[in-house]
């Protein structure tokens, strides 16, 4: 019998890493399906011409850039980019826990070690959850919830020892520090708060460390800033004019805001699938925990079942019937709470030999999801499940007195099997409604060439029918790759970036806000005069919150004699109004007149 639980616990472990690998598949497959006009517009915009903006209070774009000309502007190698830099970030950072466990425990031979990056593998394939809205397009979130991680791996490398691995680890929480500032400066602020609490919580503090961790950060933020704007000063001016400009578009949104406590509210189906993981879990760890090898067995055997599940969605198999829903990942919690559960009811009582540096493990972990959402407009809790990947490793963390015994590491394979099931469903749910977008991804089976890299993607057919029409009235009229295009739309900066043309003022110019107007002057303010009278303009009829041609009167453009109607064309998509009319403009005036006129109008503005 012993014999019999040891080999289905290896097995188990093997199906676990290969429904992990499936997963991340799984999603790299989706890559080249599925487009979002409004979000995914924006980033392709910022990331395919960063230099064209003036101010931005995140500086995404000009990270992802460099691997955007390395995929040579194809869309769906740059997805398979963001997603594999997330999932080998995850499985770093998992790998370096599970490490740092087996150093506290003194378990690590080299047996344990096959264990150990078989159940990161496993514990990373969690981090997939970040994709919750399929939006897989590289942004500001994606670099945040990557530098978090960043941190995360360099403070379990920290010590107040001057080793290499420390150095290493202090080096490495300033250089996230500083990536979360160039994704997310709100985010970064309390970065550094949390990562101070776990350095004093661990007795950590090194004051040596801390000041290597700020000088890391301060040269990369320098290198940056030279990249960016050639001078250090320029892009501190760059940053608080975009946070300036960015402000007017919610003007009755004061900045106490930020500093809020959301809450969230379960469905009945959440709250029904909650309670069902969570008991599932607390069984599978009391079975595996236990010495008998009939217990043994039937842990294993359930490990089986729920990688048989995961496999079964990813592969095809099986279609589960999954709302999608906020709060999704936060289905994260059972499993932690059915480890803190076992833990309290466990006769060791393992809870209470937590080192200091555990709990102050579980607590920096639990901080981080909060890190990532704070400074959004969103839900708090719904934009921290999306790094919800650390709260499960603060569940794991706690739960640490499972791994005191021989042989425990085979312990955490049912909990790593039962935390694959989060990721399969939200993904699974993401799939089905990917965020503003009328179909499955599944059912995306129309080619279509978009951006002037003509990167191809698979789409609806009507979004790929709208994509060629669009395209096609504006290469007949005389439009050229570059061309600047204003979408006054305001909720369309995909359509910009598909047909080739260039953003200018912003990568989006939102609509529908109480400050877009404002948001839409103060931003092309900062544009020199050319790019704005030689725009393109998409405008949408049937919109009531569409801007108005009324503000480019303040450029010198009178829109009922300076530009002509090319072309319309009308199209369906997942929010109001769901049939829309497009049409595109061009300008008439020559260049040299437009100009004239734009810089008359602005000095008359004052």
């Amino acid at each position: 019998m012993s014999a019999l639980a040891g080999w289905l616990e290896r097995l188990a472990l093997g199906a676990c890493v290969v429904a992990a690998m499936l997963l991340l598949v799984w999603v790299l497959s989706h890559c080249r399906s599925g487009f979002d006009f409004t979000d995914e517009g924006f980033y392709l915009n910022w990331i395919s011409s960063p230099w064209d903006y003036r101010d931005s209070v995140t500086q995404f774009g000009f990270v992802y850039h460099p691997l955007y000309r390395l995929v040579g502007g194809d869309i769906a190698l740059l997805r398979r980019g963001n997603v594999l830099i997330i999932f080998v970030s995850a499985f770093a950072l998992c790998a370096c826990l599970l490490y740092s466990i087996a150093a506290e425990r003194n378990s690590g031979k080299s047996g344990q070690r096959i264990w150990i990056v078989a159940l990161a593998l496993v514990i990373a394939a969690s981090s997939l959850t970040f994709f919750d809205l399929w939006l897989p397009t590289p942004s500001y979130n994606s670099l945040t919830f990557t530098a978090l991680m960043f941190a995360a791996i360099g403070v379990l490398m920290t010590s107040r020892e001057a080793s290499m691995i420390s150095l290493i680890g202090w080096v490495l929480v300033g250089t996230a520090g500083a990536l979360s500032f160039l994704a997310k400066p709100t985010s970064a602020a309390l970065l550094g708060c949390a990562a101070v609490v776990y350095l004093v919580i661990a007795r950590k503090l090194w004051m040596v460390g801390l000041l290597i961790s700020i000088l890391a950060a301060a040269a990369l933020l320098g290198v940056s800033a030279l990249a960016i704007d050639g001078s250090v000063g320029t892009f501190v001016e760059r940053v608080l004019e975009g946070a300036r400009i960015g402000s007017l578009l919610t003007p009755d949104q004061p900045f106490a805001r930020m500093f809020r406590i959301d809450s969230f509210n379960f469905s009945r189906e959440q709250r029904v699938n909650f309670a069902l993981l969570l008991v599932v879990v607390f069984i599978t760890t009391s079975l595996a925990t236990r010495a008998n090898a009939a217990a043994r067995i039937a842990a294993a055997l359930l490990t089986l079942v729920f990688v048989g599940l995961s496999i079964s969605v990813s592969g095809g198999a099986l279609a589960p019937h999954i709302s999608y829903e906020p709060f999704q990942p936060m289905q994260f919690w059972a499993i932690s709470l059915a480890l803190v559960l076992f833990a309290m009811l466990s006769p060791r009582r393992s809870y209470r030999a937590l080192s200091r540096n555990s709990l102050a493990l579980v607590v920096f972990f639990i901080m981080l999801p909060h890190v990532y959402a704070f400074g959004t407009g969103n839900n708090y809790w719904e934009q921290a499940g999306r790094a919800g990947l650390f709260w499960l490793l603060a569940g794991l963390v706690l739960s640490i007195g499972l791994l005191a015994g021989n042989a425990a590491w085979r312990n955490v394979v049912p909990i790593a099997a039962a935390a694959l099931l989060v990721p399969t469903g939200v993904l699974f749910a993401a799939m089905e409604n990917p965020y503003r977008q009328a179909q499955p991804l599944r059912l995306q089976q129309t080619a279509v060439e978009i951006g002037s890299e003509k990167s191809t993607l698979l789409l609806t057919r009507e979004a790929a029918a709208y994509i060629r029409q669009l395209r096609k009235i504006a290469m007949d009229n005389g439009f050229k790759a570059g061309d600047p295009t204003l979408d006054l739309s305001g909720v369309s900066p995909g359509s910009v970036y598909a047909i080739g043309a260039r953003a200018p003022g912003a990568g989006w110019l939102l609509a529908g806000y109480s400050g877009s107007n404002a948001f839409f002057n103060a931003a092309l303010d900062r544009v020199g005069c050319e790019p704005i009278v030689a725009s393109w303009i998409l405008t949408e009829r049937t919109s009531a919150n569409a801007l108005s041609f009324d503000l480019l009167r303040h450029y010198g453009i009178d829109f009922s004699h300076d530009y002509v109607e090319v072309g319309s064309l009308r199209s369906v998509r997942s929010f109001s109004p769901r049939e829309f009319e497009h049409r595109l403009l061009k300008p008439v005036r020559t260049l040299d007149v437009a100009r004239e006129a734009c810089e008359l109008a602005r000095r008359a503005a004052g």
